[in-house]
């Protein structure tokens, strides 16, 4: 065999085998099945060196419903559906595809009581930490602690132009007389917003 022809089977195939290694999803959502809005929060801390993908499970049925990716070392955000979910986190070095996910060097790890996702009392809904760590080459659940996230609705109030004031004056039978000021009208938005509860 010439070293051109050799030359020529290499450069076709080391293109090849540099783009599947770069070719790993982008961390995030992968599908959900539930049919149910995601609205509830789910934080997963994983170890560096090999990626996550996050299976939510149904405990009674053992359906997958949801699916994320997860890129290892980085804190993972991501809504869950409500409902009781056992997390199975399938991992590795070398992602395939989404059938054999890591090919034959995927490993489990996964939760050993289902968690619920479910709203508690007024404006508040559970959510949870889940940490994995490495210790002796083996992935391993450390914690799975309630993060719950409350909900407060604040008012935001801003004062309309001065003529738009007058104009919804003029329409109410109110003074806009230069001798009476025109009436000030406040805009008020109903603002939700969402942090870690106490």
């Amino acid at each position: 065999m010439s070293c051109r022809l050799l030359a020529l089977i290499l450069c076709l195939i080391l293109p090849a085998s540099v783009a599947s290694a770069s070719d790993r999803p982008r961390a995030g959502l992968m599908w959900n099945q539930s049919g149910l809005p995601a609205t509830f929060p789910l934080h997963i801390r994983t170890p560096p060196g090999r990626d996550y993908v996050v299976f939510l499970v149904e405990p009674d049925q053992d359906r997958r419903v949801m699916a994320g990716y997860i890129h290892g070392g980085d804190l993972f955000r991501i809504l869950v559906p409500p409902g009781e979910y056992d997390l199975r986190f399938a991992h590795g070095t070398e992602w395939h595809n989404q059938e054999t996910l890591f090919g034959a060097e995927t490993e489990w790890t996964e939760t050993t009581s289902p968690l619920e996702f479910r709203i508690i009392g007024i404006g508040r809904r559970s959510g949870y930490l889940v940490t994995l760590i490495q210790t002796d080459g083996t992935v391993k659940l450390a914690e799975a602690r309630p993060q719950d996230q409350c909900q407060i609705a604040t008012f935001d109030s801003s004062v309309m132009e001065l003529e738009e004031a007058a104009r919804i004056a003029r329409l109410l039978g109110g003074p806009d007389a230069p001798d009476h000021p025109p009436l000030r009208y406040l805009e008020q938005e109903l603002e939700l917003r969402s942090r870690v509860c106490d």
